[in-house]
């Protein structure tokens, strides 16, 4: 299988007032094409801040990161914008790099079909449910093409029978259109459930 992400002995540390604070160390892992990982672990061990390092939104202390393609992040709301439509929405990432193409624009068109949304591309975000809206998030996303998605606790904010039917649903969207995926969560039963395997971060 192709490899499309690896971390070697990458560390983070933090300046804090009583002194230096060490995040991470030498974290070891690769990622293949069209793999699911969840990373598992309690508050404070440093899962969104191996996330934040790999989209490059925060600098590693040591080590090397290979990347093969482009990342997309999924945080834990879907900042959908509401004064924007649904559409709008979908295609803010394609505006902001300037690549909402013709071609482009019809790829989002066919993921809105693809997956229930098509009918509400010209709707507000206050007019769909929280589900919805994590499909509409996750549209935005992949219409930028990403290689690696990240999630950071994305379907915290949702309330558990929700949470239930928006993970399933989330994940067969990535399966179907083969992107390979990393999340971060401290449920474990969401971690293990729906991944091919799992990484625990426990200081």
């Amino acid at each position: 299988m192709k490899k499309v992400l690896e971390l070697k002995n990458v560390s983070k540390k933090y300046q804090a007032k009583n002194g230096e604070v060490e995040a991470l160390k030498n974290i070891n892992l690769h990622v293949n094409e069209g793999e699911f990982v969840s990373i598992i672990g309690p508050s404070g061990c440093g899962k969104s801040t191996l996330l934040s390092i790999i989209a490059g939104l925060e600098p590693k202390t040591t080590g090397q990161i290979e990347i093969a393609g482009a990342i997309g992040y999924m945080l834990q709301k879907d900042s959908l914008l509401e004064w924007k439509t649904i559409y709008d929405n979908v295609t803010f990432g394609l505006e902001i790099k300037h690549q909402k193409t013709k071609e482009n624009e019809n790829y989002v068109i066919d993921l809105l079909k693809k997956y229930g949304l098509y009918e509400f591309k010209d709707k507000y975000p206050n007019q769909l449910s929280g589900g919805m809206r994590q499909r509409a998030a996750l549209i935005r996303t992949l219409a930028i093409n990403p290689k690696i998605l990240l999630l950071d606790e994305a379907f915290s904010a949702l309330d558990y029978q929700t949470r239930i039917m928006v993970t399933g649903d989330i994940f067969q969207i990535l399966k179907n259109e083969n992107i390979t995926a990393m999340i971060v969560t401290h449920d474990i039963s969401e971690g293990i459930g729906k991944m091919r395997h799992y990484i625990c971060l426990i200081k």
